[in-house]
């Protein structure tokens, strides 16, 4: 550098030295910003899309054995010992039957509560931490129970010293609770799930707190019964009233900086920062934490800061270099200026190929789906115009006409179905405009039409006799339709009676088949990015994510639902619009 700004004026060389000490730190600082940003946008984007798969897995860990306590609570067996449970034979009996269940269920215990909240009965009665005898009253599950409600807790147990995750059912007795069935199961599997190498990330840290902030689920071992910030002393009152976590010291975890609720802390010393998104867990007083360590955002700020910096430092003395040389640069500058034109219009050319090379494809893939309609139309034609020829040779000229207007009606049809095309592969404008909601049905249907004539489906459509306006994009709409339509034809396969049923009436769009419905169960995620029912390769399950995305930004709703009479119904419904 210092031999270079020898060759310039002395002048130039403090032009070039102050450019310097002023561009580099302001381009290493923004483009530092930037990249954090940027960085730190992708990284919560990927949290949020872990804690979808963190809050699945908990969640079907949690409820797989919510059938156990249910099923028992109503079983006579356990109403006749709680009756009279002092029978011996009929308690030793519920005794091993209990056993028998947990070990199926891979429970960590089984056991029966009577009123008082005593066990009268449990699967570990022959081991030394046996339940029998012991008064559970305090629980909050039971007490949850025996008000008729079912109670979910977990605790540290105070005869096993085991963790758990509790369910109880009660034993009704009329409208009064006559006793409680638990089930006791371990949150281990989900743990190891969670950790790295059993589902979890490398970097994330995953967590389960409680009300009070305590971490009780964790990825990380070291971090489990540890809060998230110095319990009160009130806090830590109720939770040694509850015994929650019998014989555990609860201390804070390291925090040294920042904290959940900032959405970002630091941990340890030397400290590790983290990003935290968290999010409540319905019908629980729990919050599920996803902890992205920031070191890979510091990393990219100083590779794009360095970058910046040295970008910078080249243009200030290239500046400078240009302007000693500008006569000579000039005539090179406008070299270079013919070639990137030269080259700006061939990257033009080769743009636009390729964007016609993707939507001859994209139209290739449509008409691949249409061409037995293409077919038949061209095969009638040229029948209808040979017969033409010989009914115009024996002049036969009514004949003649009519053959002609059958070739007319079927060019028609040809034009009809080439228009479709054109219109689905036409790229959507964003723009929101009133669209006739029965002709975008009649464009989605003709693009799944030879499916649909394939599979052997009935269609059942009225096309409204007046135009039926909203507002939306006509080609997103039709996205929406061609994406319910062809999952109202997968539902179809292997049905007894297939049968798609569209309907446009004032409470909106309905899009019914008569497959074998929806499972309740899978109602309240149908719309989850990545949730399908279908088998593996046959779906990401984001088509009804995206479709429900697109009817949102058209301010309307799209839900899901069995019908009565069997079969899944989709109902779409949008803002009304004034006619164009």
């Amino acid at each position: 550098m210092v031999r270079f700004l020898r060759v310039v004026r002395p002048r130039l060389s403090l032009v070039a030295v102050l450019a310097l000490l002023v561009a580099v730190p302001a381009a290493a600082w923004i483009a530092a910003g930037w990249a954090e940003a940027g960085a730190r946008h992708a990284l919560a984007e990927r949290a949020l899309g872990q804690m979808a798969l963190y809050r699945a897995n908990l969640t079907a860990g949690l409820q797989r054995h919510n059938a156990v306590p249910l099923v028992l609570a109503g079983d006579p067996a356990v109403r006749a010992v709680l009756e009279a449970r002092r029978d011996p034979a009929a308690v030793e009996q519920l005794n091993r039957r209990l056993e028998s269940i947990s070990d199926g269920a891979g429970a960590l215990a089984v056991y029966v509560l009577d009123r008082s909240g005593t066990t009268v009965a449990a699967s570990n009665w022959e081991q030394e931490t046996s339940f029998l005898g012991q008064n559970f009253a305090y629980r909050p599950y039971f007490r949850e129970a025996i008000r008729g409600g079912v109670g979910h807790h977990f605790a540290l147990g105070t005869t096993s010293g085991v963790p758990g995750y509790y369910i109880a059912f009660p034993v009704r007795d009329g409208e009064a609770a006559r006793g409680a069935v638990v089930i006791k199961i371990g949150l281990e599997a989900v743990e190891r799930a969670w950790a790295p190498g059993g589902g979890g990330t490398q970097a994330d840290r995953a967590i389960v707190t409680d009300r009070h902030g305590i971490v009780f689920i964790t990825s990380t071992p070291d971090w489990r019964f540890r809060s998230l910030a110095l319990l009160s002393p009130d806090q830590r009152a109720m939770v040694e009233a509850s015994q929650q976590y019998a014989g555990v010291v609860i201390r804070p975890l390291p925090i040294t900086g920042g904290g959940v609720a900032a959405g970002e802390l630091a941990l340890g010393a030397p400290p590790v920062h983290y990003l935290v998104r968290s999010l409540p867990l319905p019908g629980t007083d729990w919050t599920l934490h996803v902890l992205s360590p920031l070191a890979p955002v510091y990393r990219q700020m100083l590779e794009v800061a360095l970058s910046a910096a040295l970008a910078a430092a080249l243009l200030v003395l290239a500046g400078v270099f240009l302007v000693h040389r500008r006569r000579t640069l000039t005539r090179r500058r406008e070299e270079l200026e013919a070639r990137v034109a030269e080259r700006t219009a061939e990257l033009s050319a080769a743009q636009g190929e390729l964007i016609q090379a993707a939507k001859m494809a994209a139209l290739g893939q449509m008409a691949a789906g249409v061409a037995h309609e293409v077919n038949n139309p061209l095969a009638a034609i040229r029948s209808y115009a040979d017969n033409a020829v010989v009914l115009l040779e024996r002049g036969k000229a009514d004949s003649v006409r009519a053959n002609l207007s059958e070739i007319a009606g079927l060019t028609e049809r040809l034009a009809r179905i080439t228009r479709q095309l054109k219109v689905f592969s036409r790229k959507s404008s964003n723009a929101l405009e009133p669209v006739n909601v029965a002709t975008a049905v009649d464009h989605a249907l003709a693009l799944v039409e030879a499916r649909r004539l394939g599979d052997g489906v009935e269609l059942v459509w009225r096309h409204p006799a007046e135009p039926v306006w909203v507002r939306g994009e006509d080609v997103r709409l039709q996205q929406v339709l061609v994406n319910l339509f062809r999952n109202a034809l997968d539902a179809l396969r292997g049905a007894p009676e297939k049968r798609l049923e569209v309907r446009l009436e004032s409470g909106g769009l309905t899009v019914r088949d008569t497959g074998a419905g929806i499972a309740p169960k899978h109602l309240g995620d149908l719309f989850e990015p990545f949730f399908t029912t279908k088998p593996a390769g046959e779906g990401l399950g984001l088509g009804l994510s995206i479709s429900a995305r697109i009817v949102q930004e058209f301010g309307g709703t799209l839900s899901a639902a069995n019908h009565r009479q069997g079969g899944a119904v989709f109902t779409l419904t949008l803002n009304p619009a004034e006619p164009r």
